[in-house]
């Protein structure tokens, strides 16, 4: 009976057969009970083996250490650790396998002093020569920030693996450590796939791409084979550096190595495509997909409304809810940012109407996107409603609300919001004072401006970014004070970008100032050489003055640089649906209908005028 049950136990098992064969061990085999243990563990039963080893009277060491190993490994670390404590209780003697799933948990829940009582219990059962215990604990203090303790640890291994030089690369990356990263890196006697990885992820994690490039270059040239991982961690750079000829490379790779049943790798090559702009590219990726997780609706979702396109991301959102995957926040702020680019009061308040309906109040960051987005859809009084409503505020939602007053006109109730703030001991950020400036942008108040401008370097120590200098030469030149604002372009302590000389240029032709507005022009062909709007200003600002010698110029110009005038667009939002119109366009599916009502209204708009002129007559 005994041979039988081992071998059943042996076998592959679902939880009803682990079940029988409990029953048949209390009969007839209770010896048996730590095989069932061990087989249960195996399988992740960890609650039902856990019933079972509180019935073992003294459990033997190996079983106690694959219980709380077992914990550890499903990130129960809580129950891990708890059970360690059980142990040490009961005064189960530990050994070298106790110690690093133990560790592991105490640095997961970056609990510092449990793990430096543990490195005690090490150091009095003999067990610090032990390279399992030596490398867990350089892992452990690494992970919580104490660099001094994880090098004295490394420094006392007689004999070094990879292992516990991964661990000190890891710790010293996440500090911010990346020349002492590089300087064990390049001392490693013998390097793995993981060594490789930790040093992509130093470079990556602390921003220094190009060199996380030649990392990864240098890892090739040696034969050492990337992993997912590593493709992953160099999409993520090709991301953040719009790098999409590196990226391509990358998928180059993916193909080859047959990659894409991995949906991290897949997700993460969409993401490059998105932060590339190749958002065809990533569509495409999207619908190639095997299995699509929220992560992966909710990564091409962002990546048309990053790229301007919101009604496509509106309309993934709706098949994303079709097929019964259930948004989370970043779908839903993507959402929320596609609505507030679209402008429709309509969309804006059916979508508002969904994502409060998911209890949004508590929500701070979801709570902080809904309100952006109804004052930029023009609903500020639903706006400051749900403001009052939010228990708690942190300084993006106190910044969302005062642009929103802002950029809806109602400068006093942005500057009164931001006295508020600072009265409950908010601290305002750069992006506070984007937001005051926008309202004295949208008031006419230069001297307010200015105020504020100075306040921020002054009383909050907050430098100026290159967006608030864009308020003040908007203020400015929505004041017509042009010559004052480019002679504090001139003063600015940031090189001015093509969106201050544009603002300056949009200035000059209202007022038609030819020399600012040549001024401008030049700075922006090289800023933005490939922008048409940029000649079309100046063109029209000579029209304007009748210069058409110099209009003309300017036109084959544009035509010697192959640069055309863009097509503006016209929509309209009819049943929730919002329809957009090019000049010429026939890619509405009624288009034809739309045209013959188009024409016919022609037709009734020249009658009607014909008759207008046999009156005055």
């Amino acid at each position: 009976m005994e041979r039988q049950l081992i071998n059943f136990l042996h076998s592959s098992l679902h939880i009803a057969q682990f079940k029988q064969v409990h029953a048949l061990l209390i009969t007839n085999s209770i010896s048996l009970a730590p095989l069932l243990i061990q087989k249960l563990l195996n399988r992740s039963y960890i609650d039902y083996a856990q019933k079972v080893f509180d019935q073992i009277p003294q459990p033997d060491l190996f079983l106690c250490n694959s219980v709380v190993s077992t914990y550890s490994r499903l990130c129960l670390n809580k129950e891990a650790i708890d059970k360690f404590v059980s142990m040490h209780k009961r005064d189960t003697a530990i050994d070298c396998y106790t110690v690093p799933p133990v560790l592991k948990s105490c640095s997961s829940l970056l609990a510092r002093d449990l793990g430096k009582q543990v490195h005690s219990l090490v150091i009095n059962h003999g067990l610090g020569h032990s390279m399992f215990v030596q490398s867990a604990l350089v892992d452990f203090y690494a992970k919580i920030g104490n660099m001094a303790a994880a090098k004295q640890i490394f420094d006392g291994i007689a004999v070094k693996d990879p292992i516990c030089y991964n661990c000190l690369i890891s710790g010293y990356s996440k500090s911010g450590d990346v020349s002492k990263s590089r300087k064990l890196f390049e001392e490693m006697p013998e390097r793995t796939i993981v060594s490789w990885n930790a040093m992509l992820s130093c470079y990556a994690h602390n921003g220094d791409y190009f060199e996380g490039f030649r990392i990864f270059e240098r890892m090739l040239a040696e034969n050492c084979c990337p992993n997912e991982f590593t493709v992953v961690t160099v999409l993520s750079m090709c991301a953040k550096l719009g790098n999409l000829d590196m990226g391509l490379r990358m998928k180059k790779y993916i193909d080859e190595n047959n990659l894409y049943h991995n949906m991290i790798v897949s997700t993460a090559l969409l993401e490059m495509y998105v932060k590339c702009g190749a958002v065809e590219d990533a569509r495409r990726e999207f619908e190639q997909m095997g299995e699509r997780d929220v992560i992966a609706w909710s990564a091409m979702i962002a990546g048309y409304a990053q790229n301007g396109r919101s009604i496509e991301a509106l309309d993934l959102f709706e098949s994303m809810k079709s097929e019964g995957i259930k948004p989370n926040d970043v779908t839903l702020v993507s959402v929320l940012s596609a609505c507030a680019q679209l402008g429709s009061v309509e969309v804006g308040e059916r979508m508002g109407r969904y994502i409060e309906s998911q209890g949004v109040d508590s929500n701070v960051y979801l709570a902080s996107a809904l309100l952006a987005m109804y004052s930029k859809c023009g609903n500020i009084r639903k706006a400051y409603k749900l403001f009052g409503r939010m228990p708690q505020k942190d300084v993006a939602t106190w910044n969302s609300m005062i642009m929103g007053l802002a950029i809806n006109g109602f400068a006093k109730d942005a500057f009164s919001l931001y006295e508020k703030m600072k009265e409950v001991e908010v601290k305002p950020d750069d992006i506070t004072f984007v937001g005051l400036l926008t309202a004295c942008t949208h008031a006419g108040l230069v001297d307010k401006g200015f105020e504020f401008f100075k306040s921020m370097k002054l009383d909050h120590d907050i430098r100026p970014q290159i967006e608030h200098y864009a308020c003040l030469v908007d203020l400015l030149c929505r004041s017509g004070r042009l010559k004052q604002a480019y002679e504090f372009i001139c003063q600015m302590e940031v090189e001015p970008n093509a969106v201050i000389w544009g603002t300056l240029l949009n200035a000059s032709r209202i007022h038609l100032n030819v020399e600012l507005a040549e001024l401008s022009v030049s700075k922006l062909v090289e800023l933005e050489p490939e922008n048409s709007g940029n000649y079309v200003l100046l063109y029209n600002i000579y029209a304007s003055l009748g210069r058409w010698k110099e209009a003309l110029k300017i036109r084959c110009l544009m035509q010697s640089k192959s640069l055309q005038k863009k097509a503006a667009c016209s929509w309209i939002e009819l049943e929730d649906k919002v329809h957009r119109f090019l000049v010429g366009d026939l890619s509405h599916p009624r288009s034809k209908d739309v045209y013959s009502t188009v024409e016919g209204l022609a037709m009734h708009s020249n009658w009607s005028y014909d008759f207008n002129l046999e009156l005055e007559a």
